[in-house]
């Protein structure tokens, strides 16, 4: 980039975008996220904080987007993935995001950090196994309760969300995945940044810090999946997987996402897995991997798939499987709840 379209995209910055000057000449500042032009959030010093009183002109949000494209000679399209000196910028434009234009900055460290700096930070201490955010966590008491069903089944869902263990929701159509979904997002604390992904916008999110994106205009599933690991999310809410786009969202929640939720068609939570598995072959990716890999993947993965259905006025859970593992290339499971019968200690898919 040259000396003079850097600048011209430095004043970009500042005639559309001045209320975030502040911010971004903060040295403690990682990232500036813009859900939309009236909701902005701030990742300090590690810590992601709303930032009050400080509103963007929607038109003029949507004119620097326009103008940081074709500075990096990029097209008008609904998603931009940009850069300037020291910044990388993503952005998506209504309606594909569904609450607004929306833009999230990220700046790099203006000093070097050596080594050195990791020992006198702290960042290479150990740390004690309360303080470890996402050390493997079992409740076997509470999982024993399930097969009584009941509050149980609350406590499990606000546990899984609580202590982030990625979920696999399935079920048929009107089976009452999207309800549950909502329930879980709101069981989320509200100081994680959701990103939630649909084919057709149904999610009811309440949470503060929450991005809706919505597949249109030509942007699929598949693109808005990856969109989302550049716009810092904490936790990836796919509201359908139909396709290839399953790929990637197991390779984001393989890459520090935990807690997300997928939902997807499957006729049971016993055959949940291999539905799974067909809607990751169908990415050139996927076809690629040997099926004892790709049942490694999805094990490793999600710990939990949910079946849902529709039995008369009722729609929520009727079954709830843990994977313990692999063996000879098989699933290994365990029912933990269901409404039709008695619950078996373990059984392989």
């Amino acid at each position: 980039m040259s000396r003079v379209t850097y600048e011209y995209a430095i004043e970009v910055l500042n005639d559309y975008l001045g209320p975030l000057q502040p911010m971004l000449a903060d040295p403690d500042v990682q990232e500036i996220m813009v859900n939309r032009a009236d909701t902005i959030f701030v990742e300090r010093n590690g810590i992601i904080s709303f930032v009050a009183r400080c509103d963007l002109n929607p038109d003029a949000l949507d004119r620097a987007i326009t103008i940081l494209a074709n500075v990096n000679a990029k097209a008008q399209t609904p998603l931009l993935d940009a850069r300037l000196p020291g910044l990388r910028l993503a952005a998506a434009r209504q309606p594909v995001a569904i609450h607004g234009d929306m833009l999230s900055i990220r700046k790099h460290a203006r000093r070097r950090i050596g080594l050195a700096d990791y020992v006198r930070s702290g960042a290479l201490d150990v740390l004690p196994a309360a303080q470890r955010a996402f050390s493997p966590r079992r409740n076997a008491a509470l999982l024993d309760r399930l097969s009584g069903g009941g509050a149980a089944l609350c406590e499990f869902f606000q546990w899984v969300m609580r202590e982030r263990i990625n979920v696999a929701f399935s079920g048929g159509t009107s089976s009452g995945k999207t309800t549950l979904l909502n329930a879980m997002i709101d069981a989320m604390p509200a100081s994680d940044r959701i990103v939630t992904i649909e084919d057709t916008a149904e999610l009811q999110v309440h949470a503060p810090n929450h991005v809706g994106l919505e597949a249109n205009l030509g942007i699929t599933i598949r693109d808005l999946v990856r969109f989302s690991l550049r716009i810092r999310p904490d936790r990836i809410i796919v509201g359908e997987v139909r396709g290839a786009e399953a790929f990637d969202l197991m390779e984001a929640l393989n890459t520090g996402h935990p807690g997300s939720i997928v939902s997807f068609h499957a006729d049971s939570a016993d055959t949940a897995p291999a539905r799974l598995e067909s809607l990751i072959r169908m990415s050139d990716e996927g076809r690629l991997m040997s099926i004892a890999d790709l049942r490694q993947k999805i094990a490793s993965t999600f710990r939990f798939f949910v079946h849902a259905e529709r039995q008369g006025a009722i729609r929520g859970p009727v079954e709830i499987r843990e994977v313990l593992g692999v063996e000879h290339d098989r699933y290994r499971t365990r029912c933990l709840f269901s409404r039709y019968a008695d619950v078996e200690e373990a059984a392989h898919a």
